[in-house]
Formats: structure tokens, sequence, C-alpha cells
């Protein structure tokens, strides 16, 4: 089944599709996590993984995803696609159907996305090409996911976004693009990064930080919101071949402060943050271009080598699970399973 015929297909509504091997659960997904990989065939698609860090595919796609989620309380999983495509796939596990989104003209998808609390809306960051800036598209799931509203997401290039009580949190990660030049970074001189709180509500803009200007080439990329609403950011740094600058932060009141720095150095991450997990006794960020992870907690600091890790995701022990693009499942008590799959950025716990 080739991408046009995977989009026709789903394009009807839910329809039955054959894209879904034979999974070993019926109905209700089990506590666990998904990820997009890309496996030996050159095939893309969503696994999930279990308690026991083994991986099962759950359906194929005809493209690279990225940020996946799961419905609150529906068995839906919700991918929409990497920059610069224009699909949304919305999978029903539970009857092995398919939805297709296609983005408004004049729009992409950046990869991310978020439920609100009662799973009746989903936010997704989105680029307006030829207007260069950045949006958030607001969908009813109660009907069919459609696209009802649009808000500025306050500045250019949102990516992932995070919601803390009736506020949506956005990365903003200042790097315009357009569709007709790839993931080109079209204005390196006038790069503005920021972190953006809209009221879902109205939909307005209530509050916003910025780094410095000698830190505006740090694109904003990856977050997440602890329990109390302080939101720790991955950062990536758009100057090539610079290594040295603070890549990790966090919100203390109406400022930024950067987390202590590895005792490694900054340079482990290679200049690159992927992935962003906090929950009750830390934080962990995962870069693939530096092979490691990195873990702040009440300990201390702890330097995790893995080569090529970048999902990462809270245990439900209090810990974290990585995922690598060569396959590796882990865990921090030792456990560890590889796959035939090459786990892409993001893990998230369902």
């Amino acid at each position: 089944m080739d991408r046009r015929d995977f989009l026709r297909l789903g394009s009807a509504a839910f329809t039955t599709a054959t894209f879904f091997p034979q999974l070993s659960f019926a109905g209700t997904l089990p506590h666990g996590w998904l990820n997009g990989f890309k496996d030996n065939q050159g095939r893309y698609g969503v696994a999930y993984i279990d308690q026991k860090l083994q991986a099962e595919v759950l359906f194929h796609t005809p493209l690279r995803l990225h940020g996946i989620y799961k419905h609150p309380t529906r068995d839906l999983i919700v991918a929409p696609a990497r920059r610069p495509d224009t699909e949304l796939y919305v999978f029903d596990v539970t009857t092995k159907s398919i939805k297709v989104i296609t983005a408004d003209e004049g729009r992409h998808f950046y990869g991310h996305g978020q439920f609100n609390q009662d799973g009746t809306l989903y936010f997704t960051t989105e680029n307006a090409y030829d207007e260069e800036r950045g949006m958030v598209g607001v969908y009813d799931v109660t009907q069919g996911f459609k696209r009802i509203a649009e808000w500025s997401s306050g500045g250019i290039g949102p990516h992932q976004m995070r919601l803390y009580k009736n506020r949506l949190i956005i990365a903003n990660g200042g790097i315009l693009t357009h569709p007709d030049t790839g993931r080109a970074t079209l204005n390196m001189d006038d790069m503005a990064p920021n972190l953006t709180y809209i009221d879902i509500t109205t939909g307005q803009i209530t509050q916003q930080f910025s780094l410095s200007e000698d830190l505006q080439h740090l694109s904003i990329r990856h977050i997440d919101v602890d329990d109390n609403g302080i939101v720790y950011m991955g950062l990536q740094d758009q100057v090539k071949n610079r290594r040295d600058l603070p890549l990790v932060w966090k919100t203390n009141g109406d400022t930024l402060d950067m987390m202590d720095e590895p005792v490694e150095g900054w340079e482990i991450f290679n200049g690159y943050i992927g992935s962003v997990s906090t929950n009750t006794h830390g934080l962990c960020v995962a870069s693939p271009r530096g092979g490691c992870a990195h873990i702040w907690d009440q300990t201390g600091t702890t330097y995790i080598k893995q080569k090529d890790v970048c999902g990462v995701s809270k245990n439900a022990d209090g810990s974290f699970i990585l995922t690598s693009g060569e396959g590796i499942v882990r865990d921090l008590d030792g456990q560890n399973q590889r796959h035939a799959l090459h786990f892409d950025n993001h893990c998230q716990a369902v």
C-alpha cells in the first residue's frame, strides 16, 4: 500500500484498515508506552511497549511520525506528521480503523499535539508558512476532529506543547521554515525563541518567557511540566559546532533558570536535546547526537551513556525508560530489551 492509497483509504472517516497487524490484546491499551519507529524493511509506524519492555507493532504508516498521543479516555491514538507534512492520523485501536485529517491550506504540522483534560479538544502546533508565524490548530474531537479555530502560538516555529490546568504551554523554537525549502532555517539572524502560555478558554496569550539575546540561537524545542507547574525546556543550538552553552532550563516564577551544569559539561549533549520528561522525583533529558541521557533529581545528577537515545518517558515507579534508534528499550534498574525497530524521538506513557 503506497502513501496515496493509504491517504485515500483514511479520508472517508473511520474505515477498516489492513495495515494493523494482529495484536496480543483486545480493546483498551494496557498501561505502557507509545513510540514511533522505522523497521528494517523501511516501514514506519507506531509501537506499543509494555511493562516488561517488550515492543509490539500497533500499525504501519506511510511516513515518519513524531509525537504520538493517546486520548485521555478513549482508545484513540493521534499523531500529527513532522514538518513539513500535512497529515494528522487518528487511529482507533478498538475498531482497527483510521482517519486522516489534512492541514488547512497554507498550514503544515510540526509533529506535536495535546488533548485538553476531558479529551473534547485536540491542539496542534502548526506553521502558517506564507505568513511566517506559528499557529495552534484547535480540533473538536466530538465532531470527528473538525478544525474549529486557530490561535497565534506567540512566535515562530512552535514545536512541543504541554497543558497545565487551563493553560497551553508552547515551545516556540524560533526557526522559520517553508515547505519549498524543507527543514532549512531561513532566519538565523533573527531567531527569537520563546515559551508562550495560552489560556485555552479564550485563546489569548497570558505570559511569555524568552532567553537573553546572546542565546537567541538556542531553539526551545521540547518541554515538560511537573505537578507544580514548573516547565522544563530542552534546547537545540543552531550554531554549527558550538557545544558549550546551557541546553536545559526551567521556569522559576517570572524568570528562566538554567539547570545545574552536568559534571561532564554541557558538551556531552553535542548541542542537541531531543526529549524532556519529568516525574515526581526529577528530570530526564535525552540527546541522540550526544549519545546520552542525563537526570537531575534529589540525589544529584546522573549521566547515562546510550548510543542514539532520544525517547524518554516516566515510569510508574517514579523512574524513567529510554528508547533508542538502535532498538534498545531500557529502564534505570538494569532491564533492557533489543528490538528489530529503530525507535523515533519520543516515547509517551499511556
